[in-house]
């Protein structure tokens, strides 16, 4: 038995706490401001970091390209075109223009994001009645299909891209880029008022207005639909839901919380009239946190330019009472009729969610093609090697400098650390060869493993952290631990996740006298590249059910550092690390690497052994490393 140390201050079920008490901590320490004049004053700086958290910069330029219509519904005081556009080179979105029966000069507009209904998306009933009605009101309304959603899906796994989120762009990222394509369509119609337009979307359409309006000063009246809630309360509530495991991820923005909250968000939109659609009862969206986000924009506001509905009888959605309420804010402050209160919606009759008339492609499109092939363009850009750049990225504070001394040691120590606690090596042989061996605990792996690991990798995100970087800390508090007996220290990871925290300790504790990394990742390239797997991501399912389960064997969110491609890679971490052993590597598709594969990405001055006896490999590496 390999004795555990008790190196941590937390147990397993704290570590998700003292996650949630560092969000809480950070949201309330920002300083929202209290009048039109200091949101504005504010409002440059926060746009920036926000455009940064999305990874709006590394995209194209938003634009609509190829566009065409491919049909013409008409519907007597309605008519619908069908449109067709590209958004990434490869990436097709159908679109459904809904228009008046005549515009006899420039209409005011809306753009629609529906949220995540994967099966029926632009075609939900719902979604439908409030279009239609907005163009029989002399409103034009242009939706379309998110990735992964009506004809682009039903694919929930292009709703979490990690390939994307390595290079530095967001899921929310690619949604407000499409989004702004859209607006790009939408301001070349002639039939439409560029100075008139507004945004209304429900659940993940509503979180998407809400950053559309905080960005772009061309919306001139939003309704964000049950698509949001003061952030605290949303990360509290989700927890034991574990995000939905986290199956979708719009709603992490990197680091967003550090310096923003809902109440940003309304500021950065401000003044421009925004009517906020809660429900009494939403699972993930509590009305109490709504109300308080209302409140701060009641205060900001100080006029009839913010207003708030609550539906109290149906939830989740964009039901009858919703589209009322957003109907009448929309004729008040885009065609100046009315004073905002809900206007009803007449009768009307919807499509069929399936109905063939209504389809853009002759067959379905996934998106997923073209969204892994535009992140690994970027992953391959060449950019100066920054691993002065890890900290930031992975959101830890500088490493502790170990402790050095002259004389002898007390003894040699070789710190072990595995994915599931099980370490497959002989302790005697290691005593023999006068190492004694010591189990890690660390947070999320083995005995400290917890259930909500999608939430705690969500929550590392908005936190701007990567959560194997705070695994990486645990380590070196037992390195340290290790040195202050005055031990001369060796750590052993075993597995793909506590490999990957052992590469982090390592780059920032390269000192100790040997790492040894077994069963991990090499580069982080093989994050994007994986032949087998990235293909199996593509499918599409046929009806909207497992929309949490993998497609293909994924690369756990939770590994994925935020933009870290951009600075260095895994080989330039190692690369300090002067006693080095690297044994059965493993490749994208989770497949033991040859010695010649795995050679292209160690370091020159590193060992590698490939299908060897691993308990030799481990006694020789120990043995060679020279005396302290």
């Amino acid at each position: 038995m390999i004795p555990a140390l008790a190196l941590l201050l937390f147990s397993a079920r704290d570590a998700p706490d003292e996650l949630e008490q560092r969000a809480r901590l950070s949201l309330e320490s920002i300083r929202h401001a209290d009048t039109l004049a200091g949101a504005a004053a504010q409002r440059p700086a926060l746009r920036a970091r926000l455009r940064g958290s999305l990874g709006l910069d590394l995209l194209p330029a938003a634009a609509y390209r190829k566009a065409r219509v491919v049909g013409t519904l008409l519907r007597g005081r309605y008519r619908i075109q069908k449109i067709v556009y590209e958004t990434l080179p490869g990436v097709l979105v159908p679109a459904h223009l809904y228009l008046p029966e005549k515009v006899d000069s420039p209409a005011p507009a809306v753009l629609f994001y529906p949220g995540h209904w994967w099966a029926d998306s632009k075609m939900r009933p719902d979604f439908q009645a409030f279009c239609l009605t907005m163009a029989r009101l002399g409103f034009v309304v242009l939706t379309w299909d998110p990735f992964g959603q009506g004809e682009r899906g039903v694919s929930s796994r292009d709703h979490r891209r990690i390939e994307l989120l390595l290079a530095g762009i967001s899921q929310q990222g690619l949604a407000e880029y499409e989004t702004q394509c859209a607006l790009s369509y939408l301001l070349s119609r002639r039939e439409v008022d560029p100075k008139r337009i507004g945004i209304t979307g429900a659940s993940g359409g509503g979180y998407n207005t809400w950053i559309t309006s905080a960005l772009d000063d061309r919306i001139a009246a939003a309704v964000p639909v049950v698509g949001t809630s003061e952030f605290y309360e949303q990360i509290h509530v989700t927890r034991p839901l574990d995000w939905y495991r986290a199956a979708e991820h719009c709603h992490f923005v990197p680091g967003l919380i550090r310096y923003a909250n809902n109440h940003e968000l309304l500021a950065m939109a401000a003044p421009k009239p925004l009517m906020i659609i809660a429900a009494s009862q939403d699972q993930s969206f509590p009305i109490g946190g709504v109300k308080k986000v209302y409140d701060y924009g009641r205060l900001l506001y100080g006029s009839d330019r913010i207003a708030f509905f609550e539906d109290t009888a149906e939830g989740h959605g964009y039901q009858t009472r919703k589209r009322e309420a957003a109907y009448g804010w929309f004729l008040r402050w885009l065609m100046h009729q009315g004073d905002g209160s809900p206007f009803r919606e007449p009768p009307l009759e919807t499509a069929a969610v399936d109905d063939p008339g209504y389809r853009c492609f002759r067959e379905k499109q996934p998106s997923g093609p073209g969204i892994v092939a535009y992140a690994a363009a970027l992953a391959k850009r060449r950019h100066p090697v920054r691993t002065d750049k890890l900290n930031e990225i992975l959101g830890l504070p500088p490493a502790q400098p170990v402790p050095t001394w002259s004389g002898p040691t007390a003894g040699s120590t070789l710190l072990m650390v595995s994915d599931n606690g099980a370490v497959d090596l002989s302790v005697g042989e290691l005593a023999g060869a006068g190492w004694a061996v010591e189990q890690v605990q660390v947070r999320g792996l083995a005995s400290l493993s917890f259930k909500e690991t999608g939430w705690a990798a969500a929550v590392s995100l908005l936190l701007g952290e990567n959560f194997v970087g705070r695994q990486a800390l645990d380590i070196e508090q037992a390195i340290q631990n290790a040195v202050a007996r005055r031990q001369r220290v060796a750590v052993y990871a075993q597995g793909h996740n506590a490999s990957l925290a052992a590469t982090y300790a390592a780059a920032r504790n390269p000192q100790v006298s040997a790492w040894i990394l077994h069963g991990g990742f090499l580069t982080y390239r093989h994050f994007i590249e994986r032949p087998i797997e990235i293909r199996r991501s593509y499918t599409l399912l046929a009806a909207d059910r497992d929309r949490m389960t993998a497609f293909d064997r994924e690369i756990p969110f939770h590994y994925v550092p935020f933009g870290a491609i951009r600075y260095f890679d895994l080989p330039d971490l190692l690369s300090r690390t002067e006693h080095l052993l690297v044994v059965n590597p493993i490749d994208g598709d989770w497949k033991q690497m040859t010695s010649e594969e795995a050679g292209k990405w160690i370091p020159r001055s590193s060992s590698l052994a490939v299908q060897e006896d691993v308990q030799a490999a481990i006694l020789s590496h120990l043995s060679n490393l020279p005396a302290r």
